[in-house]
């Protein structure tokens, strides 16, 4: 006589597929009531279900092997569907626990596996056994064969071609990305920018007449030569007793001329040699007082651009490598290197000093700058 001895499987053995059990189970919206003999009652949630058993989510531990009466309360529409059984805890993993019919009659078991059925073709489902039934594989899929099959040349240049395509468009936006990086993080544009020199602004120094005395289409003037005449009146005011003994000093010829307003006329010659810059059209006339008449741009001066960037750029002003310049109005490009720095109290920011590699022309004065200062990298600064 020979005995046999069977090892004992680990618990966390799957022993078959969920294709092979002999029931299937499926998830229903439903709740299940258990009680026992001198126990009192307590509703669990239900899991699963199939023709053999239930499989329930209870927190609080239960006996293997005791039975109790499972009442299983189905919510289909507006229905609601109990059906009583007997069930045998046969195990439990924390929460979830396994249940066995002990006697589930066979109009109980008809009723049951037809609402098992609806639910898996999807005739009955809420929401959420909807989607597990979209996501469930109820059926075994027929094995995949692969085929083997020369492709011809033409198969072998569309698919080359396909793929030179993806790889072209893919290294394109990376490049963009990139490049629109390198341009946030490097990349500092200026508020607002403009060409500006040394001028010498000349103004009219009160209401009165002028007249220009250049030449016709003269854009330059020497040291000391006359520009314009300004003919203004005598402004006459008696503030103290000073002022009125001067008065009383005075003939009655000079005190009439002073009291009539007599017109003052005044030439302004050139300072220096240099280049005329008309702000606005000049024209021979009555000009008002601190209205500007011209600009006179040294000729040994070179132009520069002042620019403007936020102060919280401050720090960074010192890792600028290169900067590009772009003057409304001109085709070339130009490059520079920030020279002084200084507090725009009238825009509240950061006023900039770039002086250009190549010399700017003479019309480019005051036009409108287009600036980028391109940073380099914290440690090769330092």
């Amino acid at each position: 006589m020979s005995n046999s001895s069977t090892p004992t499987v680990p618990a966390n053995v799957v022993h078959e597929a969920i294709d092979e059990r002999q029931y299937v189970r499926t998830k229903l919206n439903a709740r299940v009531l258990l009680s026992a003999t001198g126990q009192p009652a307590f509703e669990s949630t239900l899991q699963d279900i199939s023709l053999g058993g239930i499989g329930l989510v209870h927190a609080d531990p239960l006996k293997i092997g005791s039975l109790y009466t499972a009442s299983i309360k189905l919510r289909l529409n507006q229905i609601d569907l109990n059906i009583d059984s007997k069930v045998k805890i046969v195990s439990q993993r924390g929460q979830e626990v396994g249940a066995q019919f002990v006697d589930l009659d066979t109009q109980k078991r008809d009723i049951l596996r037809y609402i098992i059925t609806a639910y898996m073709s999807g005739e009955i489902a809420d929401i959420n056994g909807l989607f597990n039934v979209m996501q469930r594989e109820n059926y075994i899929k027929e094995r995949k064969h692969t085929y083997a099959s020369a492709r011809t040349a033409g198969d072998r240049l569309k698919a080359m071609t396909g793929t030179l395509l993806y790889t072209v468009a893919g290294i394109a936006a990376l490049s963009f990305v990139a490049y629109k990086s390198y341009l946030l993080l490097f990349r500092i544009p200026a508020v607002q920018a403009q060409v500006s020199a040394n001028a010498q602004v000349i103004s009219m120094p009160d209401n009165g007449y002028v007249k220009f005395l250049l030449q016709p289409g003269q854009t330059e003037v020497k040291a000391g030569e006359p520009v314009a005449s300004i003919s203004t009146q005598l402004a006459t005011s008696f503030t103290s007793p000073a002022d009125m003994k001067a008065v009383a000093d005075l003939s009655p010829g000079d005190l009439q001329t002073l009291l009539g307003r007599a017109t003052i006329e005044t030439v302004i010659n050139s300072p220096c040699d240099c280049q005329v810059y008309f702000p606005s059209k000049p024209l021979d006339g009555f000009g008002y007082k601190q209205a500007p008449l011209m600009h006179l741009l040294p000729k040994n001066e070179d132009l520069f651009v002042t620019a403007n960037v936020p102060f919280d750029k401050l720090t960074d002003i010192t890792r600028v490598t290169s900067v590009d310049l772009q003057v409304f109005g001109l085709d070339e490009r130009f490059t520079g290197t920030v020279v002084d720095s200084r507090v725009d109290e009238l825009n509240k920011n950061l006023a900039l000093t770039i002086r250009t590699d190549t010399r700017l022309p003479a019309q480019a004065y005051l036009k409108p700058v287009a600036v980028d200062l391109f940073l380099g990298l914290p440690s090769l600064s330092r």
